[in-house]
Protein backbone atom coordinates (compact mmCIF):
# COMPACT_ATOMS: atom_id res chain seq x y z
CA UNK A 1 0.00 0.00 0.00
CA UNK A 2 1.26 3.56 -0.96
CA UNK A 3 1.91 5.49 2.17
CA UNK A 4 -0.52 8.28 2.44
CA UNK A 5 0.95 11.24 4.76
CA UNK A 6 -0.68 14.08 5.61
CA UNK A 7 1.85 16.68 5.55
CA UNK A 8 -0.71 19.47 6.76
CA UNK A 9 0.87 20.02 10.17
CA UNK A 10 4.10 20.99 8.60
CA UNK A 11 4.34 24.76 7.80
CA UNK A 12 7.30 24.13 5.37
CA UNK A 13 6.61 23.91 1.74
CA UNK A 14 8.10 20.94 0.16
CA UNK A 15 11.06 21.31 -1.77
CA UNK A 16 11.86 17.93 -3.29
CA UNK A 17 9.75 15.31 -5.21
CA UNK A 18 7.43 15.64 -8.06
CA UNK A 19 3.86 17.00 -7.76
CA UNK A 20 1.48 16.40 -9.98
CA UNK A 21 -1.93 17.99 -10.75
CA UNK A 22 -4.90 17.24 -13.22
CA UNK A 23 -7.48 19.48 -15.00
CA UNK A 24 -10.33 19.41 -16.85
CA UNK A 25 -11.48 22.59 -19.27
CA UNK A 26 -15.45 21.88 -19.80
CA UNK A 27 -14.87 24.77 -22.75
CA UNK A 28 -12.88 22.79 -24.25
CA UNK A 29 -13.30 19.43 -23.32
CA UNK A 30 -10.03 18.14 -22.49
CA UNK A 31 -8.69 16.89 -19.40
CA UNK A 32 -5.02 16.42 -18.80
CA UNK A 33 -2.12 16.04 -16.27
CA UNK A 34 0.94 16.79 -15.85
CA UNK A 35 4.76 16.29 -13.25
CA UNK A 36 6.80 19.30 -11.92
CA UNK A 37 10.19 18.28 -10.25
CA UNK A 38 9.67 20.58 -7.11
CA UNK A 39 13.25 21.09 -7.01
CA UNK A 40 14.13 22.35 -10.28
CA UNK A 41 10.42 23.39 -11.28
CA UNK A 42 10.89 21.54 -14.36
CA UNK A 43 8.22 19.89 -16.35
CA UNK A 44 8.77 15.91 -15.93
CA UNK A 45 5.54 14.58 -18.07
CA UNK A 46 2.08 16.52 -19.74
CA UNK A 47 -0.59 14.87 -21.17
CA UNK A 48 -3.65 15.29 -22.52
CA UNK A 49 -6.59 12.45 -22.34
CA UNK A 50 -9.35 13.25 -24.20
CA UNK A 51 -12.78 14.18 -22.37
CA UNK A 52 -12.31 12.56 -18.71
CA UNK A 53 -12.82 14.14 -15.33
CA UNK A 54 -10.70 15.92 -12.99
CA UNK A 55 -10.20 13.25 -10.48
CA UNK A 56 -9.45 10.98 -13.45
CA UNK A 57 -6.92 13.33 -14.46
CA UNK A 58 -5.63 13.92 -10.89
CA UNK A 59 -4.82 9.90 -10.70
CA UNK A 60 -3.77 9.42 -13.81
CA UNK A 61 -0.97 12.36 -12.92
CA UNK A 62 0.36 10.02 -9.72
CA UNK A 63 0.51 6.80 -11.33
CA UNK A 64 2.92 8.93 -13.84
CA UNK A 65 4.67 9.88 -11.26
CA UNK A 66 4.93 6.43 -9.91
CA UNK A 67 5.94 5.16 -12.99
CA UNK A 68 8.77 8.29 -13.59
CA UNK A 69 10.17 7.31 -10.28
CA UNK A 70 10.38 3.56 -10.91
CA UNK A 71 11.56 4.25 -14.98
CA UNK A 72 14.07 6.68 -13.96
CA UNK A 73 15.21 5.87 -10.18
CA UNK A 74 14.67 9.73 -9.59
CA UNK A 75 14.86 10.77 -5.94
CA UNK A 76 13.50 11.08 -3.28
CA UNK A 77 10.55 8.58 -4.20
CA UNK A 78 8.07 11.39 -3.06
CA UNK A 79 5.18 12.70 -4.73
CA UNK A 80 3.13 15.32 -3.55
CA UNK A 81 -0.53 15.83 -4.98
CA UNK A 82 -3.82 18.09 -3.55
CA UNK A 83 -6.40 15.39 -4.17
CA UNK A 84 -7.04 13.32 -1.69
CA UNK A 85 -9.68 10.86 -3.96
CA UNK A 86 -6.13 10.76 -6.13
CA UNK A 87 -4.95 9.41 -3.05
CA UNK A 88 -7.51 7.07 -2.06
CA UNK A 89 -7.46 5.43 -5.60
CA UNK A 90 -3.74 4.99 -5.38
CA UNK A 91 -3.64 3.02 -2.15
CA UNK A 92 -6.58 1.01 -3.02
CA UNK A 93 -4.76 0.18 -6.56
CA UNK A 94 -8.49 0.43 -7.99
CA UNK A 95 -10.89 3.61 -9.11
CA UNK A 96 -13.91 4.09 -8.03
CA UNK A 97 -14.63 5.59 -11.27
CA UNK A 98 -18.07 4.63 -13.33
CA UNK A 99 -16.28 6.03 -16.48
CA UNK A 100 -14.16 3.55 -18.39
CA UNK A 101 -10.85 4.29 -20.02
CA UNK A 102 -8.83 2.44 -21.24
CA UNK A 103 -6.11 4.71 -18.91
CA UNK A 104 -7.43 3.79 -16.12
CA UNK A 105 -7.51 -0.05 -16.81
CA UNK A 106 -3.65 0.31 -17.73
CA UNK A 107 -3.26 1.93 -14.81
CA UNK A 108 -5.04 -0.54 -12.25
CA UNK A 109 -3.09 -3.17 -13.55
CA UNK A 110 0.27 -1.14 -13.12
CA UNK A 111 -0.44 -0.40 -9.54
CA UNK A 112 -1.17 -4.12 -8.81
CA UNK A 113 1.56 -6.11 -11.16
CA UNK A 114 4.19 -3.57 -9.49
CA UNK A 115 3.26 -3.38 -6.12
CA UNK A 116 6.42 -4.10 -4.48
CA UNK A 117 8.34 -1.12 -6.06
CA UNK A 118 4.93 1.09 -5.88
CA UNK A 119 5.15 0.52 -2.45
CA UNK A 120 8.62 1.89 -1.84
CA UNK A 121 6.92 5.25 -3.00
CA UNK A 122 5.35 7.77 -0.70
CA UNK A 123 2.02 9.95 -2.04
CA UNK A 124 1.95 12.68 0.54
CA UNK A 125 -0.90 15.22 0.36
CA UNK A 126 0.04 18.76 -0.81
CA UNK A 127 -1.34 21.31 2.13
CA UNK A 128 -2.66 24.39 0.07
CA UNK A 129 -3.84 26.72 2.66
CA UNK A 130 -0.26 26.48 4.12
CA UNK A 131 1.67 26.15 0.58
CA UNK A 132 -0.18 27.95 -1.71
CA UNK A 133 -1.21 25.81 -5.07
CA UNK A 134 0.65 22.87 -6.48
CA UNK A 135 3.63 24.15 -8.64
CA UNK A 136 1.69 22.04 -11.29
CA UNK A 137 -1.51 23.73 -11.50
CA UNK A 138 -2.58 24.28 -14.40
CA UNK A 139 -4.08 28.07 -13.14
CA UNK A 140 -7.49 27.02 -15.02
CA UNK A 141 -9.67 27.97 -11.77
Amino acid sequence: MVTMLLDETSPHRPTAGICTDGAHSIKRGVSQYRGIDLKTGNELFNKELGNQTVNISEFLGVVAAIKYIIETGYSPKVIYTDSITAITWVNNKKTASQKRHSDLKRAEVFLKAMSSEVDTIEVRHWNTTEWGEIPADFGNK
